[in-house]
């Protein structure tokens, strides 16, 4: 919102002090990640063998698959976690220092970490979603929106 001189709210200014502190924060984050059990390596080291939960019956197989979908998708959002608060970071620098003043492999980490990030996101990755990875977008039609009930409006 303007002021009655037509200048932004001091309150709204971000300064460099503060940009620097958050990304130090940042930072501290992703030491803390990379030290503490979630680190998404550790939990890669994590596996429990097949016969761990008995030998012969079918519930045994399907508790070990299920243990390995679920480690395995801990594993990659405990990835994406640690590259997003990376990626915060380097997007604070250049907030701060500009485009131009900053490093061409700190750029270039920064483009993979959002492209990663992106790939992560999109609705038809296949992370273990319950239609098998498909895009239901395209084989299924647009639900109708119409209830019939123009709410008092023709």
């Amino acid at each position: 919102m303007a002021g009655p001189n037509g200048g932004g709210k001091k309150d709204l200014e971000v300064g460099d002090v503060t940009l620097q502190s958050f990304r130090t924060r940042m930072q501290e984050l992703l030491t803390e990640l990379d030290k503490s059990p979630a680190q998404h390596r550790k939990i890669g080291e994590q596996k429990i063998t097949a016969d761990a939960y008995g030998q012969g019956f079918g519930a045994a197989t399907a508790l070990h698959g299920s243990y390995e979908k679920v480690r395995s998708r801990l594993e990659e959002l405990t990835r994406v976690f640690g590259e997003t608060i990376e990626g915060m970071g380097i997007a604070v620098h250049i907030a701060d220092k500009g485009y131009a003043g900053v490093d061409i492999e700190e750029k270039e980490r920064f483009e993979a970490i959002q492209k990663r990030v992106d790939e992560h996101g999109r609705p038809n990755a296949t992370h273990g979603s319950a239609d098998g990875g498909k895009d239901v977008t395209k084989t299924q039609p647009p639900a109708s929106t119409d209830t019939g009930d123009s709410g008092g409006f023709s």
